[in-house]
């Protein structure tokens, strides 16, 4: 069969000078492969300047030698064994290299009386950070003329120029990596700008299908040259400019309605004027049809500018368009009862008493799948786990470890209290890295329950679990009058002195025993046993 790519090019990025590789690997069986390499759409071994420079080994990488900024662009490896179709894949160049200015022109024009530009023309990667400029071999400082900006791009923007701008002027382009040098000298030359002669009426009105002609005519040192376009979408009725700078269209249609504008243009500056259309006539096709965010599942909303629409599933036929209804004066219309995780199309057309215009361009609407799954967040925060409160003498002490998973660091911890049904915030500034809060001056005889959350960046996770606690015994014991004592320390002596009254009882009587078994162990020692012996006489003498 067919190769597959096993292991397709990545994106890679060099500067200028150096040596660029892509590698593409295909398995296949029969496996005699060859592999072609594209430049965007044009094989590298035609492409004037790279051709020279590129060469595919056999494995299918491509080496481009001493790159330039021309050969940046997408290069797709297309691997073949002349079975089947061959599979293709595409990974990007990017040429880093100082800026360079390109296409410097000799002559600026800027026209008198309105703003103008110096514009230094610039090629960049990364972009230019900064653009230094000098007038007659000088640097130029800007903010000394009145009415000079200096732009983000490196362009100069004159809001009324005098001749302190006349001057010889250069730039010199900045990047993250250098520049190449400074452009050539550009000398700045004062014109007026072109003027209309002939200004179009603010208004035309005209029935669909006549001819019309909307004049325009304008001047300038050079002669200016007219052009004139429809603003939004452009008009698909035949009409050319005549050689005077009039607009001529032949037969006016629904798509010709709208403002129009008549553009006059030298190498100094370009200027506008304005006029607007109204084709009498049925309404032309409305515009802008999209859909709107569906509310539950199998509906769609559609938004147009008719009273009359259609629909239909995606695979079905032209034939099989449905019609619905949309109220008078309506801008939308809600569709429901469709079916889940199915495309269908929607168009609209407009109605007035002289006619009915054409449809509107199709719009394709997928509606969602039952039951509605929505992606897991990237950041994501969980609660804190193992919320515990102890009661000491002087409060709560609670504690808890850190959330489980966590995108990035803790920010802060908020603390939370409940005494009957609604939560309350009792500190919402507990650092990320503090694991233990003392709750104080809490009331006493009262059932408290703890909750905490924590808070990452702008994510704030749902509360732990919680842990309650009463307020009982929490605060020192009240202080005792010469009267008497509270029962339970009267008690609580009472008690002390029976058990120390029963233990001196029984030390007494266990030392008496044992004082007892101790005499007698003595007195038997005093009076030993009577023993009785055999007496012979001994034959000798002692």
């Amino acid at each position: 069969g067919p190769p597959f790519i096993v292991s397709p090019p990545e994106n890679i990025t060099v500067n200028i000078s150096q040596d660029a590789l892509f590698t593409c690997q295909a398995e296949a069986y029969p496996g005699n492969l060859t592999y072609l390499w594209y430049w965007e759409e044009e094989n590298v071994y035609f492409k004037n300047d790279l051709k020279l420079r590129v060469r595919i080994l056999i494995d299918g990488t491509l080496i481009i030698f001493r790159v330039k900024p021309e050969d940046a662009g997408k290069y797709t490896c297309i691997p073949s064994n002349s079975l089947g179709r061959s599979p293709s894949a595409s990974a990007y160049l990017t040429v880093q290299y100082p800026a360079r200015v390109v296409n410097m022109p000799p002559v600026i024009y800027i026209p008198i009386g309105i703003h103008g530009y110096i514009r230094c023309p610039v090629e960049a990667e990364p972009p230019v950070t900064l653009v230094k400029w000098n007038k007659d071999g000088r640097p130029l400082r800007v903010e000394k003329y009145a009415g000079w900006n200096l732009l983000e791009d490196g362009s100069i923007r004159i809001e009324e120029a005098t001749e302190d701008a006349l001057g010889t002027y250069t730039c010199v382009p900045y990047n993250a990596l250098g520049t190449m040098g400074q452009s050539p000298p550009a000398r700045l030359v004062l014109k007026d700008p072109p003027y209309f002669t002939v200004l179009p009426g603010w208004e035309y009105r005209q029935e669909a299908g006549r001819e019309l002609l909307i004049p325009c005519a304008a001047a300038g040192d050079p002669f200016p040259i007219i052009a004139w376009r429809k603003v939004g979408k452009p008009s698909r009725s035949k009409h050319n400019t005549l050689p005077g700078g009039t607009l001529q269209i032949r037969s006016l249609g629904k798509d010709d309605h709208g403002e129009w504008e008549c553009v006059a243009t030298n190498v100094v500056a370009s200027i506008t004027a304005s006029t607007h259309l109204t084709v009498v006539g049925s309404p032309s096709f409305p515009s802008n049809l999209c859909q709107m965010p569906p509310r539950t599942r199998g509906q769609a909303a559609a938004v147009g500018g008719g009273w009359g629409g259609r629909m239909k599933r995606a695979q079905f036929g032209p034939h099989d368009w449905l019609s619905l209804p949309v109220p008078a004066g309506s801008s939308w219309l809600l569709v429901d009862t469709l079916e889940p995780e199915t495309a269908y199309q929607f168009s609209v057309l407009a109605q007035n008493k002289l006619g009915t215009s054409s449809f509107s361009e199709v719009v394709t609407v997928n509606t969602l799948a039952f039951p509605v799954t929505t992606p897991e967040p990237l950041v994501l925060v969980t609660p804190p786990r193992c919320l515990t409160a102890n009661r000491t003498q002087q409060g709560v002490l609670l504690s808890w470890l850190p959330p489980a998973n966590h995108s990035f660091p803790i920010d802060r911890y908020i603390m939370e209290f409940r005494v009957g049904e609604r939560w309350e915030i009792l500190d919402d500034g507990i650092l990320g890295t503090e694991s233990e809060f003392f709750a104080k001056d809490l009331s006493q005889d009262t059932w408290y329950e703890f909750r905490v959350l924590a808070v990452m960046q702008d994510l704030i996770s749902e509360p732990s679990n919680i842990a309650g606690v009463s307020s009982t015994d929490i605060f020192p014991p009240p202080d005792l009058t010469d009267e008497g004592l509270a029962r339970p320390v009267l008690a609580g002596i009472v008690a002390t002195i029976c058990f120390l009254a029963a233990a001196i009882l029984f030390s007494t009587l266990a030392a008496c025993f044992v004082n007892k078994q101790r005499k007698r162990k003595l007195k038997r020692k005093k009076d030993p046993p009577l023993s009785i012996t055999h007496c012979r006489k001994s034959l000798e003498s002692p």
